[in-house]
């Protein structure tokens, strides 16, 4: 996987402020000059918004580092007697895997809220952050730093309903939150959720959306309903009947054991909660884990 290259479009950025930055999503500098830095006198961001390092993806960096060196330099900001980095932190483990001792960079003289700002709208603009890391890295800055919802619309070049929306999803159940960080679940399905006011509602329902791979629209009506069921006790009309069926034991206990044993990310989809029918997904990453799989299962 190479860097990207300096060509990108602000994909998801407002035009006016896509034309204030770099391709790295940082202001331009005309002062910027780029140095070489000791790759062990540079540390990662502990404000950085994005938490998960896909460790296959930053793999294939290194491998393309190692054939092609880092193409774009990472942005640092002079931190007692080494430096902290403000973007590019994806390059800088990249580098480290693939031996580098140094590392192109440059160097800027930056506030600590500037320097969660850049590396927001670096990793937005690059799309590299998950609903909840967005979310938090937007409460951060709005909590934190003092920023208004509408000063940090104007900044990322999105509307205020957008940025108000996402941090909402910092709401959700917490035992949700890891469904949002691998995909099971997107932020749209996470913000029908949000409807439910009840945690343990939240769950229940998130249980029968993915057991069920409902689209955002499908989970959306399905909020509904299960929210009618809720208002309507006394009711006997066959949507709650529909809503009331349970999984015996839930699909994402048995995803759990089924992964500790395979060893690979495993997905239950249950078409009828009702019988039990469905089917299990079963990822693997190459012809070499697939064979494991196929030993481990024969």
């Amino acid at each position: 996987m190479a860097t990207r290259a300096t060509g990108k479009s602000n994909k998801g950025l407002g035009k006016g402020l896509g034309a204030l930055l770099s391709t790295e999503g940082i202001p331009e500098n005309t002062k910027d000059s780029v140095i070489e830095l000791k790759i062990n006198d540079v540390s990662p961001n502990d404000g950085q918004p994005r938490k998960i390092f896909d460790e296959t993806a930053l793999n294939e960096l290194a491998d393309s580092i190692r054939e092609n060196g880092v193409i774009q330099p990472i942005i640092v900001q002079k931190k007692g007697t080494g430096y902290r980095i403000v973007a590019g932190e994806r390059r800088w483990r990249a580098s480290r895997i693939a031996g580098l001792s140094v590392i192109p960079a440059i160097v800027r003289e930056l506030t600590d809220k500037e320097t969660m700002e850049q590396a927001l709208i670096e990793n937005l603009q690059r799309e590299d952050l998950n609903p909840l890391e967005e979310a938090y890295a937007m409460d951060s800055l709005l909590k934190t730093h003092k920023m208004s919802q509408e000063q940090l619309a104007k900044k990322l070049g999105k509307p205020r309903a957008t940025v108000a929306n996402t941090v909402r999803l910092i709401n959700i159940d917490e035992s949700l939150q890891d469904f949002i960080r691998n995909g099971d679940l997107s932020a749209g399905h996470a913000k029908a959720l949000l409807g439910l006011k009840d945690p343990e509602d939240q769950r229940k329902a998130a249980d029968v959306i993915i057991a069920k791979d409902m689209t955002v629209r499908q989970a959306e009506e399905y909020v509904k309903k299960y929210l009618w069921a809720l208002e309507n006790p006394g009711s006997d009309k066959p949507r709650k009947k529909e809503l009331g069926s349970q999984f015996n034991l839930s699909a994402r206990e048995v995803e759990v054991k089924l992964k500790k044993s395979l060893g690979s990310k495993v997905k239950l989809k249950v078409s009828d909660p009702d019988t039990g029918k469905g089917k299990i997904v079963i990822d693997y990453k190459n012809y070499e884990d697939l064979d494991r799989l196929l030993e481990l299962l024969g």
